[in-house]
């Protein structure tokens, strides 16, 4: 029975990995869960789990991975996008001491450089060091003196001046640019945090060099207020719009919204609340072109609902565990796919 269901699973993984076009790996019983066409990638802890979605989506010899702190969301939620449009994963790590199963999959991807999203607090020394011996090439870091200002380099050292458009959310509220990640990715613009009510002087500084064709806030006016808003019009020569809803998850319908037609491939689903397993599915969902969906641990809100029946789905994939997207949302999502 035990050899049976061996089979089963790794069947269900090579079907996995045939549907979406990616490189086969070996993944963990945790990462073979699949219930129709419904899959979920899962790991024992958040650095599993970001390892496990790299696994299924990268091949060995990748130009670049990224590595950002699994504790310090802010300088991942800024360097998904720059990841998403150079297809390379974003792996989360503990601040003194690389995990073992990140290590692990850095050693299968055989990375020609690795960048770290974030400073020596996010990221310490003791960490370089150990990615050093996982690369023959260079390992740099990205950082700034705030959250703010290592947003604002990554996203100077990332893009050139007039992107299309600059998406900007909360550096203190983190849902909205959860699924705004995704497609910052997708459109190959920069996202950049800043205050409720404050653009800091960094980000303002790039927001001038940056020069965008438009500016998408991320976010209703609890997490960015209505003078913080209007300020920005003068950093494009176009339009600042407002991607919100009334809450965390309609904000994530909005986005998909605005972002995705009817009829794709494939939809990432993550938890509202346990924000690390969305960090290393968003640059993925970038790459791929396909949105991040938030939902509720035991619930689809009613917002998602009628965003998944408009997308109509090919498949699903839910980031995280049981404990963050429960088996009985994972029953739910399999009557959205068609």
């Amino acid at each position: 029975m035990k050899s049976m269901t061996t089979r089963r699973s790794a069947l269900a993984t090579a079907v996995l990995v045939g549907a979406l076009g990616i490189a086969p790996a070996l993944t963990s019983t945790a990462t073979a869960a699949k219930a129709g066409n419904v899959d979920r990638i899962a790991g024992i802890d958040r650095y599993e789990t970001s390892a496990n979605i790299s696994k299924a989506n990268y091949s060995p010899g990748v130009d670049v991975a990224y590595v950002a702190s699994g504790l310090v969301f802010t300088d991942a939620l800024s360097g998904a996008p720059v990841a998403g449009m150079k297809k390379g994963p974003v792996l989360l790590t503990k601040p003194d001491k690389l995990p073992a199963s990140i290590e692990a999959e850095l050693t299968r991807l055989q990375p020609k450089q690795i960048v770290v999203f974030g400073g020596t607090n996010s990221v310490m020394g003791a960490v370089m060091n150990s990615l050093r011996a996982l690369t023959t090439g260079e390992v740099t870091r990205i950082a700034g003196q705030t959250r703010y200002s290592t947003s604002a380099k990554i996203s100077e050292m990332s893009y050139g001046v007039g992107p299309a458009t600059t998406y900007v959310a909360s550096g203190e509220v983190f849902p909205d640019a959860l699924s705004g990640a995704s497609v910052a990715g997708k459109t190959s613009g920069p996202l950049l945090l800043i205050e409720s009510d404050n653009v800091p002087g960094i980000v303002k500084k790039e927001l001038e060099r940056l020069a965008s064709g438009r500016i998408v806030v991320l976010g209703g006016e609890s997490t960015i207020d209505a003078d913080t808003y209007a300020f920005l019009t003068r950093y494009t020569s176009g339009a600042v719009e407002r991607w919100a809803g009334a809450d965390r998850y309609s904000t994530s319908a909005t986005i998909s919204s605005n972002s995705y037609a009817p009829g794709v491939g494939q939809v990432f689903v993550a938890s509202g609340r346990v924000f690390a397993d969305a960090l290393s599915a968003a640059p993925v969902a970038g790459k791929l072109g396909f949105p991040v969906l938030l939902v509720d641990t035991d619930s689809i809100p009613a917002s998602i609902d009628a965003e998944l029946k408009r997308l109509k789905p090919s498949r699903i994939v839910i980031v995280g565990g049981n404990t963050s997207v429960s088996a009985s949302v994972e029953a739910q999502l399999a009557a959205y796919t068609s």
